[in-house]
């Protein structure tokens, strides 16, 4: 199976106009989860781009919908896929390809950025450190696994103005995935139908 914009869910990465509260929290984790538990019924399109020695080796655009806990995750172009994380799964849809795989995951599994949307009480455990920095107007929060189970090595989230702006992750080759999301809504209603795929017939399905 060919790779594809997969580092944010799974491959991945975290869209959404979203005004944080008045931040009381007394640590770096504390504040994060502040900012994240805005995150419900979000809906966002994002930008990601992939950069390896500082240059772009991938690029792609989609949309982006987030039910805690599931998340979808949607690549327009340059090729279709949507991804959808559940409790325990992640499924994913190529449609050129004509191909689901499906991925059976520990209920434990934290690891992941996308793990981390939807749970960000984790953030609260020892596996995280997270320092903060910035102002008012922009704030980013830096997270570094304390083990070397994780997928990422660093992991920045920037606030803008109390918005989520831009999610960064560097993995343990220094490959580093940069996603932007634009046009940000929270608090929608989204319907349960999003988080489920519907495919063609015919579609090959792989476990695994």
């Amino acid at each position: 199976m060919p790779s594809k914009p997969l580092q944010f869910c799974a491959g991945i990465a975290l869209c959404l106009l979203l005004i944080a509260p008045p931040l009381q929290a007394k640590t770096a984790s504390e504040a994060l989860i502040v900012h994240m538990n805005q995150l419900e019924g979000l809906r966002s399109d994002f930008v990601q781009t992939i950069y390896a020695n500082g240059n772009i080796v991938e690029s792609s655009k989609g949309s982006m919908a987030l039910a805690k806990p599931k998340l979808r995750w949607q690549v327009d172009a340059p090729f279709a896929q949507v991804i959808v994380v559940r409790p325990q799964r992640i499924e994913i849809y190529d449609a050129d390809l004509a191909q689901l795989t499906i991925r059976e995951t520990s209920a434990d599994q934290t690891a992941t950025p996308a793990s981390l949307l939807m749970h960000p009480e984790h953030l609260l455990s020892a596996d995280y450190q997270v320092s903060q920095f910035g102002n008012a107007d922009a704030r980013v929060f830096r997270l570094t696994p304390t083990g070397s189970s994780a997928l990422f090595q660093r992991l920045e989230i920037t606030f803008e103005r109390g918005t989520l702006e831009s999610l960064v992750i560097i993995d343990w080759q220094e490959q580093q995935t940069q996603i932007r999301f634009e046009n940000v809504l929270v608090d929608q209603n989204l319907s349960p139908s999003l988080f489920e795929l519907s495919v063609p017939k015919g579609t090959d399905v792989i476990r695994g």
